[in-house]
């Protein structure tokens, strides 16, 4: 009875938060419907108890069907649009390498475990939400703990998809600058999109190119994730082979080659499209376990990590933007 409850709550959550972010967007204000979803989560599940069974089976059964169906969603060609270009490149792995950099050693400073480390680290460099629902099963990493970082990723990817246009616009970037700026930084595809699209057509056009280059990292990152969860389980005495991972990770990978490559793209855009839909009820249900006593535990080490990866980033991708440029 209580797994209906939470299934249940969750398909609601997911109905709303569809609704509310057309209604934002039409506001011209794209928080994304993903974000709204994991906050609606959970404040529902406080007022709504026996959430957690729902929950974790939506987690345990939809989550992997949704990973696979958004590896359609990657096109491996992505890197070489003549949008992105060689400054755009490199500004994305700049800001790819200090986000894990970041993320692995003062995490470890602050005595974080490392597959927290890796998550959070992924949220930033890849694409919020999605990279850390991703990566999180192949780490193994608890329900509570993916809900503490989802929120805080949620939090900073907000304040910088808010600062950048008007970061932009103090430092004198470019259009062109400001758009790599943007695709190289904001944690969520819609909201680096609308970002782009506050400083102009060319910004924004530029900011997705370099966005989308910075999610393909995906097809490397998430099969990584699944042999270092296997590692560290072993070293822990659990019963995991190296290299039995799930099956939805090479699914992902295969996903994405053939949609670069084999399957026509209106196919291959409805599949990612159900992916990302899928995420709603996914991202609601891990909201049911975000807790006064999860965020007490880590949410304060997570935050500062978070933040201090944030600011490297945005510090790392400018100066590897006016370098180049």
């Amino acid at each position: 009875m209580s797994k209906n409850i939470g299934i249940s709550v969750a398909i609601i959550i997911t109905v709303i938060a569809y609704l509310a972010n057309m209604f934002l967007s039409s506001q011209d204000f794209n928080v994304g419907s993903s974000t709204l979803a994991l906050i609606l989560g959970a404040i529902i599940a406080y007022y709504i108890p026996n959430t957690e069974d729902g929950g974790r089976w939506m987690i345990s059964m939809v989550l992997p069907i949704s990973i696979v169906l958004l590896g359609f969603g990657l096109n491996l060609t992505t890197f070489f649009v003549p949008e992105i270009g060689l400054v755009g490149i490199a500004a994305a792995f700049a800001t790819a390498i200090t986000s894990f950099i970041i993320c692995y050693f003062v995490g470890k400073y602050l005595e974080l475990d490392v597959e927290t480390c890796v998550a959070l680290g992924t949220g930033g460099a890849i694409c919020g939400n999605s990279a850390v629902v991703a990566v999180s099963p192949g780490l193994k990493l608890k329900e509570e703990r993916v809900a503490v970082i989802l929120a805080i990723i949620n939090l900073l990817g907000l304040i910088t998809f808010l600062l950048l246009p008007l970061l932009s616009s103090v430092l004198g970037l470019s259009e062109q600058q400001g758009g790599i700026w943007a695709g190289s930084v904001v944690h969520a595809v819609p909201q680096a999109i609308a970002a782009g699209e506050t400083m102009g057509q060319e910004a924004m056009v530029i900011a997705t190119a370099v966005k989308l280059s910075r999610v393909s990292l995906l097809v490397i990152i998430v099969p990584l994730c699944a042999l270092l969860g296997n590692s560290i389980n072993k070293e822990n005495g659990e019963n995991t082979k190296i290299g039995t991972i799930p099956y939805f990770v090479p699914g992902f990978v295969i996903a994405a080659i053939l949609s670069t490559w084999v399957i026509p793209d209106n196919i291959t855009e409805i599949l990612a499209i159900i992916g990302k839909y899928l995420l709603l009820p996914i991202l609601a249900s891990v909201g049911f376990f975000i807790t006064k006593e999860s965020m007490k535990d880590a949410g304060g080490a997570i935050l500062l990590v978070g933040i201090i990866a944030t600011v490297s980033m945005l510090i790392s991708s400018y100066a590897t933007i006016i370098i180049l440029s």
